[in-house]
């Protein structure tokens, strides 16, 4: 049953076509929505990724409920069917179940928790939740999916320099390091945080609280790599956590979940790649890239 609206937020009528440019609708469709019996509301959805494909736009809103996005997340991970994404370019942890690694699912309230060996992962699905594509309709493959998260809902406390977060509450990885260290990066969209012990990393993090991100990496750089301790990344939607070794050699990536922390990527300033933009109502929360079909 499909009871969702198409709605994006963008709520403007191309004059040619009577269609509106953010969910394919005719104003008489956005108007009497409610009442429109369910069979037909499934008919205009159908039409929908045919009509934004003439007007041209590539965002476009997936018909799914709250429980639909739920079980999609389930399933991705049970199955092994690709990788989740959080944070913002050149700032990111993925979330991926290798082949031969097993997956712990669990639900709480509104949470879905997933555990491997070397990370975690949990996303809080609720009625602010919508499951948008940049992917044209008829792609012959599944989907890139992003999870996006109504603004009101989702901003994020924003640090512009490395801050100590102090004991990490909400972590999903039990483990004597309890620290949270946020890197300052200072963006709305994402927060990329490392949680320590006692020990070198925490001392070189105390030596550079209140420095921005670009001024403090330098100094602490050679020694969370050496320490490799627990990134957590954080979005809108939720955090990933990623444990074991911090590769030296970019190109070398653990089959199973990782970080990446790209300076000259980051300083691009974008949240999603090139392509992929989101309108002003919302906030990133998470991108599910499909495991290529070989």
């Amino acid at each position: 049953m499909i009871l969702t609206s198409p709605c994006t937020g963008i709520c403007k009528l191309d004059e040619t076509t009577g269609w509106c440019l953010g969910c394919g609708r005719t104003g008489d469709e956005i108007g009497g929505w409610r009442g429109l019996p369910e069979p037909q509301r499934d008919h205009v959805w159908a039409q929908i990724p045919d009509r934004l494909g003439q007007l041209g736009v590539a965002f476009r809103r997936l018909p799914w409920t709250t429980e639909d996005i739920r079980s999609f997340v389930t399933q991705s991970c049970e199955e092994k069917r690709g990788t989740w994404v959080m944070g913002v370019l050149g700032a990111v942890a993925e979330f991926v179940v290798p082949p031969s690694a097993p997956v712990d699912m669990k639900m709480r309230d509104e949470d879905i928790v997933a555990h491997t060996p070397t990370g975690a992962m949990c996303m809080t699905i609720n009625d602010d939740i919508r499951a948008v594509t940049f992917d044209p309709p008829g792609l012959k493959k599944a989907p890139t999916v992003v999870l996006a998260v109504k603004r009101e809902r989702g901003r994020l406390q924003v640090a512009d320099g490395i801050s100590d977060l102090g004991q990490d509450a909400d972590a999903l990885i039990p483990e004597a390091a309890t620290q949270l260290y946020d890197l300052g990066l200072g963006r709305k969209e994402g927060r990329f945080c490392v949680r320590v012990g006692d020990g070198p990393a925490r001392q070189a993090l105390d030596a550079v609280k209140g420095m921005p991100f670009s001024n403090g990496l330098p100094r602490i750089g050679a020694t969370l790599l050496s320490e490799s301790p627990t990134r957590v990344v954080q979005s809108a939607l939720g955090r990933i956590e990623v444990q074991g070794p911090i590769p030296i050699d970019t190109a070398q990536v653990p089959a199973g979940p990782h970080t990446h922390l790209l300076p000259d990527q980051l300083a691009i300033g974008r949240a999603l790649p090139v392509g992929m933009d989101l309108p002003r109502a919302y906030l990133p929360g998470a991108v599910f890239y499909p495991k290529a079909v070989t």
